[in-house]
């Protein structure tokens, strides 16, 4: 009997610590990202119960349960436990409002308020109150219970940067100058603070590095004007991100002419933006222009050279991006035919021939844009004519309705003055009088 009372003991305090420390039941669904978190020994760790903490950042979510199982979850809750739960789910329903105002001015130092007000802050790019906020999260916490110190120190960093504020923000990173994970936003500190040969020291110590890092790098050679190693980075950020922007880097610190050409078509390529594809065809017109006047230059007989910029500043401002490039491809593509084909008379007669073609080509666009032209006039004009009569429409309807208006009132007061005693008042009838 004693045995069995002793057993009875053992597994009502089993049972009664596990209610302790694990409040939602894994039938609720609605289980914590940190698993063995002990709640008793936390600050605030009666109501960061009911919610969901984040590993790797500073950041918490309420954890939320349907109505159907919210009965039953409350059933298993002591009395204060409910009394928690129901606190912490009232300022959750300010904060799903976004009544962060009145949020803070009810419950200033809720903990997970806090964390949420801070996440809010940093999203609306509110950085010098993320600051102040930050600043009592760190003091709740201050031994690092709820969140750990690389946590908060990388959002104090990332705050103080957003902020431009590179001279604090390296003050705290001094504290793990030796840990290689720290180096990208040392280098970035420096490079923000015009000191970039700290920045380059503590970018060539990462062994492996990431975009942002080859990024970085480029900015640094580039402002050296090393454009050999900013030419190496341009092919590392191409290789990890592949996109307009990239290959122009590339082609913008290649060596040679034919390898700046080359780039240029293959960043043309990688865009349908209008304005990059303006930028880039000037790039190559001039590249290709240059080629043309350099092969010319070694003929002996003298021939006029037919200038595509000539031609592309008379066509209209209408003309598609993808329609210029065409059109810029095939001239230079025809002249240098010309070149390898003809010679003497022969050639200049071609280049002649591909000057007239250009002339006609540029005077279709004219006329064609022209012509657009005229007709979204006439139809301008179309439109404000019907606009102007329907509202002289308009007009003549409510002047023939104030017509029928008085013609009515004047019919009512004679047929009142006919039918009225001697002695009324007209006044008390007639509101029009």
């Amino acid at each position: 009997m004693k045995k069995g009372f002793i057993l009875f003991l053992l597994v009502f305090f089993s049972v009664a610590l596990n209610s302790e420390a694990i409040i939602i039941t894994a039938s609720d669904s609605v289980n914590a990202a940190r698993t063995g978190i002990n709640y008793n020994s936390i600050p605030y760790g009666n109501y960061l119960k009911y919610y969901i903490i984040d590993n790797g950042r500073l950041r918490l979510t309420f954890k939320k349960i349907s109505p159907d199982k919210e009965k039953d979850f409350e059933r298993n809750l002591t009395k204060e436990q409910k009394q928690d739960y129901k606190y912490a789910k009232k300022v959750q329903l300010l904060v799903d409002k976004g009544a962060w105002g009145e949020a803070l001015y009810k419950y200033p130092n809720f903990f997970p308020l806090l964390v949420q007000y801070y996440n809010n802050c940093i999203e609306k790019n509110l950085y010098e109150e993320a600051l102040r906020i930050l600043d009592k999260i760190r003091m709740a916490d201050a031994n690092n219970q709820i969140f750990s110190k690389d946590v908060i120190n990388n959002e104090l960093v990332t705050v103080y940067m957003k902020n431009k504020q590179y001279a604090k923000a390296l003050d705290v990173l001094k504290l793990f100058a030796n840990n290689e994970k720290w180096y990208s936003l040392i280098a970035q500190c420096y490079y923000n603070m015009g000191d970039n040969k700290s920045a380059l020291d503590y970018l060539n110590k990462i062994r492996s590095k990431k975009y942002d890092d080859y990024e970085l790098l480029y900015n640094i050679y580039l402002a050296q004007n090393d454009t050999g190693h900013a030419h190496q980075m341009a092919i590392a950020m191409t290789n990890l991100k592949y996109n307009y922007e990239n290959v122009m880097r590339i082609q913008k610190t290649s060596r040679t002419e034919a390898d700046r050409l080359k780039y240029a078509y293959q960043a043309r390529n990688s865009t349908m933006n209008e304005g990059d594809i303006k930028i880039v065809n000037g790039i190559i017109a001039d590249i290709e222009q240059k080629n043309i006047e350099s092969k010319v230059s070694n003929l002996k007989q003298f021939v006029k050279i037919p200038k595509w910029s000539e031609f592309a500043k008379q066509l209209p401002p209408d003309i598609t991006g993808a329609e210029l490039s065409n059109k810029q491809d095939e001239f230079f593509k025809t002249a240098n035919n010309y070149l390898k084909k003809y010679e003497g008379q022969q050639l200049t007669n071609a280049f002649n021939s591909l000057n007239q073609d250009m002339v006609n080509y540029v005077t279709q666009k004219q006329a064609q844009y022209y012509q657009r032209q005229q007709l979204e006039m006439q139809q301008a004009l179309q439109e404000a004519q019907e606009r102007d009569a329907y509202i002289r429409q308009q007009l003549l309807y409510q002047q023939e309705m104030l017509r029928r208006q008085q013609q009515l009132r004047e019919i009512n007061r004679i047929y009142y003055l006919q039918n009225r005693s001697y002695y009324s008042n007209p006044l008390m009838y007639d509101p029009f009088w």
